[in-house]
């Protein structure tokens, strides 16, 4: 009986557990002279991990937004304080080693809502929520220019109006709670859902215009469902991988297969 498999699409990682001191250290001799710090070790460790078996494959996660927060020396402990001025040297240097490491790599970066910054300075949170998206979409134009091929921004809440304004275009994913998909429907064709949205898909189907479906963390019997509603080459397997056993996690996805009597 015929099978059928699925392109992997990574939407980042979990920051990997920290190796042992022997490990560490050596891979801090291997760089002796540059800037690499532990976010470059996590950086470099994430995107490793996604062999060929990763289709579309994601450097980065939520853990990133410590690099973005850094690289505003006006923000501190998650609260604005001046002027978003921007520091882009160390978030450069990531993308330099990643397009290096994997051609066509992109970006999984928190989204402006899941950076969680407060508003210490402009006094005025409509205002501050537009400089915060100015700020983000000015970190995701460096990265680009750097090698990013594109980014997924991250959520674990409902995206501002303005937010879904600003990110449009093919370089940019929304993965967002399962109760925001519809907003995310309203300005992108490719959607990116967790397997226990799926019953809802054919509603969603009905509704909305969509191209790409990327089911997070799919089983056999929901990539099955999903086939009943779409073209297969158009389902995708994707993930997040955990902090550990990353490797295993991406050759995993990759195996999964249907039965094409079960479509």
């Amino acid at each position: 009986m015929r099978e059928l498999s699925f392109r992997v699409r990574s939407l980042g990682s979990a920051k990997p557990a920290v190796p042992a001191p022997e490990v560490l250290g050596d891979w801090i001799r291997k760089h002796t002279g540059t800037t690499a710090d532990l976010i470059t070790w996590e950086v470099e460790t994430t995107v490793l991990s996604q062999g060929s078996e990763v289709d579309f494959p994601a450097a980065g996660g939520m853990w990133y937004c410590d690099r973005i927060c850094a690289g505003f020396p006006n923000v501190s402990d998650h609260q604005i304080s001046g002027e978003f001025d921007f520091v882009s040297a160390d978030i450069v240097s990531d993308c330099g080693i990643v397009s290096k490491m994997r051609k066509g790599c992109w970006w999984a970066v928190p989204s402006p809502q899941a950076l969680h910054l407060t508003d210490g300075y402009f006094r005025d949170e409509e205002y501050a929520s537009e400089e915060v998206v100015d700020a983000l979409t000015r970190v995701c134009r460096v990265m680009r220019d750097a090698g990013a091929a594109g980014h997924l921004l991250l959520y674990d809440d409902a995206p501002d109006a303005i937010d879904l304004e600003h990110f449009s275009g093919k370089r940019f994913l929304r993965y967002v709670p399962n109760a925001f998909l519809e907003d995310v429907l309203e300005v992108q064709r490719d959607l990116i859902l967790s397997a226990d949205a799926v019953p809802h898909l054919a509603e969603l189907a009905d509704s909305y215009d969509i191209r790409h479906v990327y089911i997070a963390e799919p089983t056999v019997d929901v990539l099955a469902e999903v086939c009943r509603l779409f073209d297969c080459e158009d389902v995708f397997c994707a993930g997040i991988a955990p902090e550990s056993d990353q490797n295993a996690y991406w050759q995993s996805l990759a195996e999964l297969r249907i039965q094409v009597r079960d479509v």
